[in-house]
């Protein structure tokens, strides 16, 4: 249990030396660091903008990481920011200067037929949810203990297709144990099932949620592309020590769908070790079939067991509306036993851990249904207890960036403020919030949106943006100075990442910008 609570406080917890090793900073997912000395309300309105830009071979879908005084060897101590990129390569940068890569990793190679998977081989498209290639395309996980970066990385090897779990020293860039390849079965009764058994499939499978370091054990979850069936969600578990798999579950081995992707945000993993996942559109029969569902795992033994649920009493209209909850992830309020989890419907559920619900005529296990009346809830909310107590900031797909007072156990409906920007599809906006603790004048919500159309199908054009956390009045975006500032092609789901100052925002178009204050 020691060994436990001393993993889980690495990734929890931000340290002196500011590390970021998961999606979202840490395993609550509130999107939140509350250690930004540097910035505030009023440097960001006076002098902020882009300093540089890291260059890459492709479209940075996963959020960067971020490691304080990593020694490199024969390089020397230095911050470094970890990009990986859907052309299957992975770089670690300096990140406080330009430059190019303390070091470079490609796991492909194009002489030995070995290359990402084209995203047309999948949908038969290059104009949809993905553009392009498909490689590594959620957020990796680190372990600073260990110097261990994990990763999921998706080639094609000579026509046949392939999903492998890396190991990779934070140092150098090498494997810490041989790359295992994802395989797994479970009993089914499902239509598309072999002989009573259901394969994961490689090609299809969509690894899109992040990853996370669970009690010892890299987490991974999957969907589909594009809904194209048959495909099942699934959830996997591998020792972090050697990369064997040690669970598996399928959210709907005897029906169909049940895909979990929550727009790219990795599960909410709460103190105990329980982990949380929104399972989309699917199957359901409270039982071994979960389609859309919030339902909270625990690994026992070599197995995954659904300890907790909760299923919206209108899950068949919302399937054929495709209207999934599983649209975002689900976020844990810090200190509580609360979780909040959002719909394609715009709807947000305040739940309470110790008992989810299930499924009841009315909604009635929930503690909270609110209609946030903005459209789809995609990237989701950021949380941040500020100075006049605890927040929750959302911005749906077409809607306005609002805030939301959350107090004994509940959310005020009517937001406290309302930014003046208005979204204009998809994916809303992805926010990240940045804060010298509760002090006031320092809480900025920083955000990436689309800059003129919705962006769906296909690449839009992106822009960021940083709002003072009280009042949501904007103090600056890249477009003010577009030719020193402009974001570029927007990444859609990828939130900000503020580091001692400094702000990376990846692109579609082989860069990860760094914006700060004039140097």
């Amino acid at each position: 249990m020691a060994k436990f609570l001393a993993g889980l406080t690495l990734v929890l917890s931000l340290s002196a030396q500011m590390n970021v090793t998961v999606n979202r900073y840490d395993n609550a997912t509130t999107g939140a660091n509350t250690h930004e000395t540097v910035l505030n309300a009023s440097n960001v309105r006076a002098g902020f903008g882009k300093l540089y830009s890291y260059f890459v071979d492709g479209p940075v879908y996963a959020q960067p990481l971020y490691l304080s005084a990593v020694a490199i060897p024969g390089r020397g101590t230095h911050n470094v920011l970890y990009v990986a990129t859907m052309n299957d390569k992975v770089y670690a940068f300096d990140a406080d200067k330009a430059g190019p890569p303390l070091w470079m990793r490609t796991l492909t190679d194009e002489l030995a037929g070995i290359t990402p998977v084209p995203v047309t081989d999948i949908t038969n498209s290059n104009d949809l949810n993905v553009v392009g290639n498909v490689g590594v395309m959620s957020t990796p996980v680190i372990d600073p203990a260990a110097h261990a970066l994990y990763l999921l990385a998706r080639m094609k090897e000579n026509g046949r297709y392939a999903q492998r779990l890396y190991k990779m020293d934070v140092r150098s860039g090498k494997d810490l144990a041989a790359p295992a390849a994802i395989e797994a079965t479970v009993k089914s009764t499902a239509k598309d099932a072999v002989n009573g058994m259901l394969l994961f499939d490689a090609k299809a499978g969509n690894q899109r949620p992040s990853l996370a370091l669970v009690g010892g054990a890299v987490v991974i979850a999957w969907a589909s592309h594009e809904d194209i069936r048959p495909y099942h969600g699934w959830v996997m578990a591998y020792d972090a020590r050697d990369l064997k798999q040690t669970a598996a579950l399928c959210t709907t081995p005897d029906g169909a769908d049940g895909g979990i992707w929550q727009s790219g945000r990795g599960p909410a993993v709460d103190a105990s070790g329980a982990i949380y996942y929104e399972v989309g559109n699917g199957d359901w029969d409270g039982e071994r079939n979960f389609g859309t569902s919030l339902i909270k795992l625990r690994i026992r033994g070599s197995a995954f067991v659904v300890d907790d649920y909760f299923t919206p009493h209108d899950y068949q209209d919302l399937n054929a509306r495709d209207a999934d909850l599983g649209s975002t992830g689900p976020l844990l309020v810090p200190g509580t036993n609360f979780l909040f989890a959002g719909s394609k419907k715009g709807v947000m559920y305040l739940l309470n851990t110790s008992k989810l619900g299930h499924m009841t005529a009315n909604d009635d296990g929930v503690v909270q249904r609110v209609e946030v009346n903005g459209g789809r809830i995609m990237a989701g909310p950021s949380f941040w207890d500020g100075p006049a107590g605890p927040a929750l900031y959302l911005w749906s797909e077409t809607d306005f960036l609002k805030g939301f007072r959350f107090a004994e156990g509940r959310l005020d409906v009517t937001p406290f403020a309302k930014g003046a920007v208005v979204n204009r599809g998809s994916p809303g906006g992805t926010l990240t919030v940045s804060s010298d603790g509760k002090k006031e004048g320092t809480g900025i919500v920083w955000a990436t949106h689309t800059n003129n159309k919705s962006a769906d199908h296909g690449n839009a054009p992106g822009v960021l943006r940083a709002f003072q956390a009280d009042t949501l009045q904007e103090l600056w975006n890249s477009e003010q100075r577009p030719k020193r500032d402009r974001l570029g092609t927007l990444v859609k789901f990828v939130p900000p990442l503020v580091v001692k100052g400094r702000v990376y925002v990846p692109n579609y178009d082989s860069a990860v910008n760094v914006y700060g204050l004039p140097q």
